[in-house]
């Protein structure tokens, strides 16, 4: 039976068992699954570790978005299209020619390359369509009017942009940089191009990689002129490639002229190739396996003490489903493990149809075809509420060291994935239950079991390839159990056991004000109490996000609102240097 033959049958094989949701690892009929807590050693979680792509600055309603989601981080411009970016007009364009050639391989074979995806491009250029410098612009100066500062950017700059002098002090890129501090923003994190060892996110510029390394060397040093404490990264590769076998090794053979490295990983679907892609469930449920594979194999090979800018990625095995979901939450845990190897993660992305947060739909334009758009009333999909737990956990936490005692779906990945987090005064176990089984759940603190009371939450599945969208405003958590009864994980599940009378040895990070808000829901009228006696200043939001109201107070407030639509509202209280979101109901 010939090599193709057996592909085939392999093919079939494959695809019978997916159907069939056949669970690709072997268990213990009895899985049970403990988890050993260590109150004494904690450390501060990144908050950037829960960044994100996301897009659209440009309309009320879009701008609106925005404000709602709040995001940590802001990349900008994202993927391809930065490469291209030209700043003056705030538009994707070409530069250089439209082909060029490149040396491909460890030989140094002249090839021909197309400029990707040039035809949209061209297109973008043409209709002169702004990708929202101008309104992200207003978006940070009233972040920085509510909080006192500007939203945390993470900039990607054109490589191309400079010319084919890279002795010139990369005078367009000082430009940009001016512009942007002009304009308000931070500027202190930059990505040196985007996946630039592709030949296609090139250009005629600069086509191989002595023509990157030397214009990136002159940026670095003309940027880091302009301020010190700028830090700039490198894309490396996460995977082998025909094109550029040696791109890490060559960008890496000097480390002196790059602070990080961007990386972007893709498990499951991969949106560079779709021959790469691997969507079988399995793939999702060891995500946080193939997301360390994809660092430590490449680039932690050849900048091992550079740290990584997770700048792109997503788990996806067929679509926002459970097993989606579960790798996903799975990965961040896996970052928040690793601080020492993270220091920023972009989802990709909230807005855009790759790894969606929210529901598209279909329309038809007014020219009769049909187009996709976000649907409104927004609604969240599996990736949304996925992010939405996990970053109402994580957020602003402290982490507690902990390892749980369970077995393995292979080694390096256990089937119930835990982290312990104290956040405004509360000892949260975040549970992961990668599995088809209910799982029987023990907490041991400082060697003993727990048995006080505690409330457990959860969003579980039935299958695999469960997907669920929801209400943008609704809770994806249902309340499983309350008390003091053994701790039972539905299968495929993702849990929030929050513990009451826990006394953890290590109190000596600086506790945020508890703030109160009741009652709620309510009728239009509730009342702030907050532990913190200076003055804290609010704003009371739409759920669109338009703004309602805002005021100050100390101690307490008693407030009645201005609109008299029913509905969620959103309030953001912000004292000294910490900020509270809450969700008003008004019924």
């Amino acid at each position: 039976m010939n090599k193709k033959l057996l592909n085939y049958f392999f093919l079939i094989v494959t695809t019978i068992t997916v159907n069939a949701q056949d669970y690709p690892f072997n268990l213990p009929d009895n899985l049970e699954a403990t988890v050993n807590i260590n109150s004494a050693s904690t450390e501060t979680y990144n908050n950037l570790l829960l960044g994100t792509n996301i897009h659209h600055f440009t309309s009320t309603t879009e701008k609106n978005f925005i404000k709602l989601f709040d995001p940590i981080t802001v990349r900008f411009p994202h993927g391809l299209w930065s490469n291209w970016y030209d700043w003056r007009r705030d538009v994707s364009r070409l530069y250089g020619e439209e082909k060029f050639d490149y040396k491909q391989g460890t030989n140094g074979s002249i090839k021909n390359v197309e400029v990707g995806l040039l035809s949209t491009i061209k297109i973008f250029d043409s209709a002169n369509i702004k990708v929202g410098i101008d309104g992200l612009t207003g978006l940070n100066t009233d972040k920085k009017t509510e909080t006192g500062k500007g939203y945390d950017m993470m900039w990607t700059f054109n490589m191309s942009a400079d010319g084919t002098d890279f002795n010139n002090g990369s005078p367009e890129s000082i430009l940009r940089y001016n512009d942007l501090i002009s304009r308000g923003f931070e500027v202190k994190a930059i990505e040196m191009g985007n996946e630039c060892f592709y030949p296609g996110q090139r250009s005629s510029i600069i086509p191989n990689a002595e023509d990157y390394i030397a214009r990136a060397k002159s940026m670095s040093a003309a940027l880091k002129a302009q301020d010190p404490e700028i830090r700039v990264s490198i894309p490396l590769l996460r995977k082998s490639s025909w094109a550029n076998p040696n791109w890490n090794k060559d960008l890496t053979a000097d480390l002196s002229y790059f602070d990080a490295v961007s990386v972007h990983t893709y498990v499951g679907s991969d949106p560079d190739n779709a021959a790469d892609s691997d969507e079988a469930y399995g793939t999702s449920l060891i995500a946080r396996k193939l997301l360390a594979s994809s660092i430590n194999d490449y680039a932690k090979k050849v900048a091992p003490n550079k740290p990584i800018w997770l700048t792109e990625w997503g788990v996806k095995s067929g679509g926002p489903n459970a097993v989606s979901a579960l790798g996903a939450i799975d990965c961040f845990l896996y970052m928040s493990e690793n601080q020492d190897v993270f220091e920023r993660a972009n989802w990709f992305s909230v807005n855009g149809k790759l790894n969606t947060m929210l529901v598209w739909e279909k329309y038809t334009a007014s020219n009769g075809k049909i187009k996709d758009r976000i649907k409104y009333p927004l609604e969240k999909s599996l990736f949304g509420s996925a992010y939405e737990i996990t970053r109402s956990v994580l957020e602003n936490s402290i982490l507690i060291d902990s390892d749980v005692q369970v077995a393995n779906l292979v080694d390096g990945v256990k089937a119930v994935s835990v982290r312990v987090v104290n956040k405004d005064d509360k000892t949260i176990v975040f549970v992961l239950n990668l599995t088809n089984k209910e799982v029987p759940f023990t907490v041991n603190i400082d060697g003993v079991i727990y048995d006080k009371t505690y409330k457990h939450k959860a969003l579980s599945f039935s299958s695999m390839d469960e997907e669920r969208a929801l209400g943008f405003d609704v809770d994806p958590l249902t309340l499983i159990n309350e008390g003091d009864e053994k701790i039972m994980l539905p299968k495929f599940s993702i849990n929030t056991i929050e513990l009451s009378n826990t006394i953890l040895s290590n109190n000596s990070y600086t506790k945020k004000p508890i703030i109160v808000v009741s009652p709620n829901p309510n009728k239009g009228e509730f009342k702030i109490k907050t532990t913190n006696a200076e003055q804290s200043q609010y704003r009371i939001y739409s759920i669109t996000g338009g703004e309602i109201q805002k005021g100050q107070f100390v101690s307490e407030e008693t407030i009645r609102l201005k609109s008299d639509k029913k509905g969620i509202y959103i309030l953001k209280i912000k004292n000294n240097n910490n900020i509270s979101i809450h969700k008003i109901i008004v019924n």
